[in-house]
């Protein structure tokens, strides 16, 4: 296949990242590369990219958050986190939107051994990419299918409902742990 397509899907993965995937994904549903060729690209480059940000916790954050206050107290969550859920937040932190960058820092810079964080980043990434990459390539024909038939309204208005429910849901949450 297209060796050029590949690089730059695991380029992407390093760079941006979901934005990437999900167009990575468009291009194997439509026929430009392979759908596991496109996975394992991503894959290697989103791996590469969580050791890298490990290592550099590890290298540089243990002095950076020394200088840091603010910094101090959040790495000393995740300290706290790792100890009580540490197998939960490993498998978990790649699904956690926004915190791609950080998360693998704050492992580098905490207690947590580079064995056990290689075992999780294989883990979590190969669940990640699997999932993610095989949902959207999946539910874009379905999508397609709706968009071709017309009824976006409905899919529209779903998606707006559910996303109504789910801030009622976790506001009302919110108040009543407040209170």
């Amino acid at each position: 296949m297209n060796l050029v397509a590949y690089l730059s899907i695991f380029a992407g993965a390093v760079l941006e990242g979901e934005l990437v995937y999900i167009s990575a994904i468009q291009a194997a549903q439509a026929g430009y590369v392979d759908l596991y060729g496109a996975i394992a690209a991503f894959f290697l480059g989103t791996f590469c990219t969580d050791w890298f940000y490990f290592l550099t916790g590890r290298k540089q954050g243990r002095r950076y958050l020394e200088r840091n206050e603010k910094l101090q107290l959040k790495a000393a969550r995740i300290d706290h986190l790792l100890a009580r859920h540490g197998t939960l937040l490993l498998l978990s932190y790649r699904f956690i939107y926004g915190f791609r960058i950080v998360l693998p820092l704050l492992f580098g810079a905490s207690k947590l051994s580079s064995r056990r964080f290689l075992l999780f980043s294989l883990l979590s990434t190969s669940i990640w990419v699997t999932v993610y990459g095989c949902v959207g390539y999946y539910f874009t024909n379905w999508l397609l299918e709706q968009l071709k038939s017309g009824r976006v309204l409905v899919i529209v208005l779903s998606f707006a409902a559910i996303l109504v429910f789910i801030y009622w849901y976790f506001g009302k949450k919110e108040v009543q742990e407040k209170s």
